[in-house]
């Protein structure tokens, strides 16, 4: 089989991609996995926000919210992305992670503000009072539905005339002669340019190409539900400051996350028992319900680069191989804007210029930026 461009990933990273690709280029895509999405995108938070970022990643999820806000007729069938605010808070004796919080954000979000833990209670009531020492509001943060986002991507770059294959492994690469011949299940793919959107997996793709890799970390983050015995459709996110530990509503669950990062080697993430306590222990502590049993739990990898920034650009040592990785918590929400930036460098199109009025450029996202020596891991 030949293609223009080998993307390797069928999550929301790589279909991203082809999505915007697909147009312009003879895309092929494959997934390890039976289905697309079933490890990071599958387990995602579905949460869009520019508030919780500074610097590289805001101006990425900036850059995209007109695709959620208004996505390309027959796209999807219901809304991408839905408004539903967040709280932040700091418990007693952390006040001024608040204070430093509003100071970097609160010039960037206009609309944040500071309320009073009284406000927070009435938005969510089964809130304890005496834990918000210090609340803060945004009321643009929004709900993706993942789902609708993921297939709407595999649906129009299949449209457009892209494969998408799935339950195939990626076994390894050469390139001669300015062609990558790519071992993929029992067959061999030839294309001149190979997309590493494999998340988790990304270090061990670029090995098997032969290509350096970029010291990328995938990071465990535990997740529970529970039906708590009343309505909390509509809760919104609510978030400590202090540790990351956050809930929200998930239909008729509430939905509870420690907020854990435990560095991890690519797997088929499970919860642990720790973490799921830790998570139970504080809700208990933080509001006036009570978790009596889970409704389920599960793990997903979350994969960060040593910046913590995510990584869309051609590696230095092998041009025709292409990093599009290290979306860390944002990959969901992100899809829009690194899909369509990297579509742009894979074609060698004309760069947006919103792009660089947002201080985005192909040098900020490239994987030059991580070469040794040019930052220490988080």
């Amino acid at each position: 089989m030949r293609a223009d461009v080998l993307i390797i990933g069928g999550g929301i990273a790589g279909a991203s991609a082809g999505y915007f690709l697909a147009a312009h280029r003879k895309v092929v895509l494959v997934e390890r996995e039976d289905g697309f999405g079933y490890h990071s995108t599958g387990r995602s938070a579905a949460e869009w926000t520019a508030v919780h970022y500074l610097g590289l990643m805001r101006s990425v999820v900036v850059f995209g919210k007109p695709f959620f806000d208004a996505p390309p007729a027959g796209f999807a069938s219901v809304p991408l992305c839905r408004a539903r605010g967040n709280i932040m808070f700091a418990p007693p004796g952390e006040e001024q992670v608040a204070e430093e919080f509003l100071r970097h954000a609160g010039p960037l979000n206009p609309r944040l503000r500071e309320i009073s833990a009284a406000r927070a209670v009435e938005i969510v009531p089964f809130l304890r009072p005496e834990v918000l020492a210090r609340a803060l509001y945004d009321p643009d943060n929004g709900e993706i539905d993942v789902d609708a986002l993921h297939q709407g991507f595999l649906r129009g770059m299949r449209g457009a005339g892209a494969t998408t294959l799935s339950g195939v492994e990626f076994h390894g690469a050469e390139r001669r002669a300015g062609v990558w011949h790519a071992r993929v299940g029992s067959e061999v793919i030839e294309a001149p340019l190979l997309v590493n959107a494999a998340g988790a997996w990304a270090e061990t793709v670029a090995a098997r190409a032969g290509v350096a890799g970029l010291g990328l970390e995938p990071r465990r983050r535990t997740a529970l539900t529970f039906d708590p015995g009343i309505d909390v459709r509509g809760v919104p996110p609510v978030d400590d400051m202090s540790t990351g530990f956050y809930f929200k509503s998930n239909a008729t669950t509430l939905m509870v996350s420690p907020g854990d990062a435990t560095p991890s080697p690519p797997c088929d993430a499970q919860p642990e028992e720790i973490d799921v306590a830790i998570a139970v222990d504080t809700f208990e502590r933080y509001t006036t319900l009570e978790v009596r049993r889970l409704a389920s739990r599960w793990a997903g990898l979350r994969t960060f680069a040593r910046d913590e920034q995510p990584v869309a650009g051609f590696a230095a040592d092998e041009p025709g191989f292409f990093w599009l990785a290290g979306q860390g918590g944002g990959g969901i929400m992100s899809s829009p804007a690194l899909g369509e930036l990297a579509a742009t460098l894979l074609r060698g199109a004309p760069w947006p210029a919103r792009a660089t009025e947002l201080g985005l450029e192909p040098a900020v996202l490239g994987p030059a930026r991580l070469a040794a020596g040019a930052g220490a891991p988080a």
